[in-house]
């Protein structure tokens, strides 16, 4: 099994990235469906609509001198100029003086990233009151000055504040300390160009499903698609191939529940449209799912595999447990929300989720960026993953 893992690792890292609507993404995709299909599962793909973002240089003159800026992801084009105004709260973007103008958002404001426009899962009214203000009072473009992000991803810096391919404002970032010089150049006009499109594009959900013997359904995600640029290998070519290898090992399976397996399209996209699209599937049948299990960021070398318990009923953590005791690269981790289990927590299912016992410092240093490359894995911890969640399914299986 470790060849076939280490096999699957090499094809997901193999394209520049995953990102939903790339060449990568699709062929991430048809993989896991190829593979679920040889296992003996039932494969359902579903082809969607979604947006790919092409872009180029980001220039802005202010004061006579070329500022070092980037394009915010699939931010609109621009080319303006216009005087330069600055806000680092919601109320000062809540003015008229915006209207029209550039803005640094900065301070306060630009600590962490805002929200998409339409992200369901969690939106903060905070996040909602700052598109509300922009697209109330239509500035021309909006530059973010920002550090780091310890709250989403560390390992960024400067960070895009906005994601969003719903939002209809140019926009772009800039580090921190760049801002801070800028604001002495309020008032005037400064020159702004980004070289941004957004082109239509497809990508596919994919759902492989082994049929039980009894009623109820365990229900296994790790996210397929990874962050534009990235690699994308504990995050979350790792939990993929943890998938792919139980899938094997449970080739045979058919005394217990139903058990279904989503390679999740979208966690790391501004609009999560596979996760949009199972809950859509879903709506009236959440009930019916005995534990949700989610493998995101997981198997780094050095490390060891944490597993988090989320609303589990006492038979199912039992069972959980179980399992757990006989898996020494395992060990009971603390709970964390930055991934797709917290949606089976919006929909009141019991869940667990798996991932490195160092997520906090894989965050900071390698997430979303390209040096999320293989040379981070250990491959026997995705095989101690797959053996492990084999032996969960097994002890549910035993209880039902």
């Amino acid at each position: 099994m470790r060849e076939r893992i280490e096999e699957y690792l090499r094809e997901l890292v193999s394209y520049p990235d995953r990102h939903v609507g790339s060449f990568g993404n699709r062929m991430a995709t048809a993989m896991f469906a190829e593979r679920m299909h040889s296992f003996g599962f039932d494969v359902r793909r579903t082809t969607f609509g979604c947006i790919e973002w092409e872009y180029g240089a980001a220039v802005l003159e202010a004061g006579g001198e070329s500022q070092e800026t980037f394009v915010g992801p699939y931010s609109l084009p621009c080319d303006v100029v216009a005087p330069l105004v600055a806000a680092s709260s919601a109320e000062e973007l809540e003015t008229e003086a915006v209207r029209g103008a550039v803005v640094l958002i900065h301070g306060e404001l630009a600590a962490g990233q805002i929200m998409p426009k339409n992200f369901t899962f969690y939106n903060p009214e905070s996040h909602r009151r700052v598109i509300r203000a922009l697209e109330e009072h239509a500035p021309a473009a909006v530059v973010a000055a920002t550090g780091r992000d310890p709250g989403m991803v560390g390992s960024q810096y400067p960070f895009p504040l906005f994601e969003d391919g719903d939002l209809d404002i140019p926009n772009a970032y800039m580090k921190d300390v760049d801002g801070a010089r800028l604001l002495a150049l309020l008032g005037e006009d400064v020159h702004l160009r980004l070289d941004s499109r957004r082109v239509p594009a497809t990508a596919e959900h994919v759902v492989a499903t082994l049929p039980g013997s009894c009623p109820g359904r365990i229900v296994l995600t790790a996210h397929i698609d990874s962050r534009r640029g990235s690699p994308g290998a504990l995050d979350n070519a790792s939990g993929v191939a943890t998938l792919l290898g139980l899938a094997e090992l449970l080739s045979g399976y058919r005394e217990g529940p139903s058990i279904e397996i989503v390679p999740f399209n979208g966690e790391d996209n501004y609009a999560n449209p596979g996760e949009m699209l199972w809950v859509a599937e879903n709506e009236g049948r959440f009930d019916d799912i005995i534990l949700g299990i989610n493998v995101d960021d997981l198997g780094q070398h050095d490390t060891t595999n944490h597993v988090s318990f989320y609303d589990c009923p006492p038979d199912v953590e039992a069972a959980v447990r179980r399992a757990l005791d006989a898996h020494p690269m395992m060990s009971e981790g603390p709970q964390w929300f930055q991934s797709d289990h917290a949606i089976l927590g919006l929909y009141g299912r019991p869940a667990i989720a798996l991932a490195s016992s160092d997520i906090a410092g894989f965050m900071a240093e390698y997430a979303h960026s390209e040096r999320d490359t293989l040379d981070l894995m250990d491959p026997d911890l995705v095989v101690g993953a797959a053996r492990f969640l084999n032996d969960v399914v097994a002890a549910i299986a035993e209880q039902e």
